[in-house]
């Protein structure tokens, strides 16, 4: 959901001469001449916050905060700014050197809140937000706000806080479907995918047409383990959105967990059309192997290198694992040895390859043999 903490639309247009003074003052660089009264300038930060023009709300709001040092909406707006541009000791100083002047105004607690969230002190913010609430008699605004706090909690990694403060919102009214997507994405963080597909269920039967929401459905059935409908997921993911390389990346990897390896190819080879991560060719390329395309597969590596500009340590183990299964195959053991200790220099992951793609060797002697060599 947005974080806009404090936005008001109420004053639109009711002072469009204002800006337009803002503007000119602003290009002519003689902002300190700008002439405005208490309620202009809210009007001029609240269409500049609209435009998410935060360099100049600060520069404004403290312009304004100068010459109306007791304006509660200014003061809010010059704090709110301050937090979200990551200034939150500033904030502090400030709210706590005019808090006794607006000591009943609760937006002023819930902006040290605010702040304290984005130090990470949230026993410190949970205080204010008790007071916020001594004073707050307004149910809908008590819900804006407090969701504010939510999304800062999960824009500050904890999911625990952020579910805490969505639960809260949810008693001053029903909260506007979009937040069971907040709700579910703290859930999926917190380790706890089965609340998070509840969630995502709830915001797709109002919404069906959001393929990140779709995406993120999918990512969580697959840890569930729900094959089938982590495919549907991302599938569904990218009819709305057939750039969304995410969902073709999930899709690819859990075809390849089913073992439907052609299946994982065609993904493989719609992702790296549109994305330019190494990853996708790495995963065509395994792809590749395991259907026996190997000269394929090799392709797939060589352009990791060139993409990257250098050679790759994974792209190097792939090609280095093609050409043991190939050695293999042609009855050339002693390079093979040679290739196989240079896969296994980089980890165990392609080592996996190789063992499926030449199970015979389980019985092999001269292969146990050589094991053993290693092991010692």
């Amino acid at each position: 959901m947005e974080n806009n903490f404090y936005s008001d639309k109420e004053n639109e247009d009711e002072f469009p001469r204002a800006f337009e003074d803002y503007i000119t003052a602003k290009a002519q660089g003689e902002l300190d001449s700008l002439n405005l009264g208490e309620d202009e300038f809210e009007y001029v930060l609240d269409r500049l916050i609209e435009e998410g023009m935060q360099d100049e709300v600060l520069e404004l709001a403290e312009l304004a905060f100068e010459r109306y040092p007791y304006s509660a909406q200014i003061l809010v707006r010059l704090c709110d700014t301050l937090v979200l541009m990551g200034n939150p000791d500033k904030a502090l100083e400030i709210l706590a050197a005019y808090k006794d002047s607006f000591s009943a105004n609760s937006t002023i607690y819930f902006l040290f809140s605010r702040a304290n969230i984005a130090k990470k002190c949230f026993s410190h913010a949970r205080e204010y937000f008790y007071k916020a609430l001594e004073f707050d008699a307004d149910n809908h605004e008590t819900m804006d706000s407090t969701t504010a706090l939510a999304q800062d909690c999960i824009d500050a990694g904890n999911y625990e806080e952020a579910v805490y403060y969505l639960d809260k919102a949810s008693r001053y009214g029903e909260l506007p479907y979009e937040f069971f997507n907040d709700y579910a994405f703290c859930y999926d963080r917190m380790d706890a995918p089965e609340k998070a597909e509840y969630c995502y269920d709830k915001y797709l039967d109002k919404n069906p047409f959001n393929d990140t929401v779709w995406f993120n459905m999918g990512t969580v059935q697959a840890r569930l383990k729900n094959f089938e409908k982590a495919i549907d997921a991302f599938e569904y993911s990218i009819a709305l959105n057939p750039e969304n390389s995410s969902s073709l990346y999930n899709l690819a990897v859990v075809y390849m967990n089913l073992q439907r390896y052609g299946d994982a190819a065609a993904t493989f080879e719609q992702f790296v059309k549109i994305d330019t991560d190494i990853l996708g060719r790495l995963g065509l390329g395994e792809a590749y192997i395991r259907l026996e395309r190997y000269q394929d597969a090799l392709e797939q590596f060589s352009q990791v290198d060139i993409q990257c500009g250098e050679q790759h340590s994974e792209a190097l183990a792939g090609t280095n694992s093609v050409n043991a299964i190939l050695r293999c195959k042609e009855g050339k053991y002693e390079e093979f040895k040679e290739l196989f200790l240079k896969v296994l220099d980089t980890g165990t992951a392609w080592i996996g390859v190789i063992y499926d793609m030449l199970p015979f060797l389980e019985g092999e002697g001269w292969f146990l043999e050589f094991l053993s060599g290693i092991k010692k």
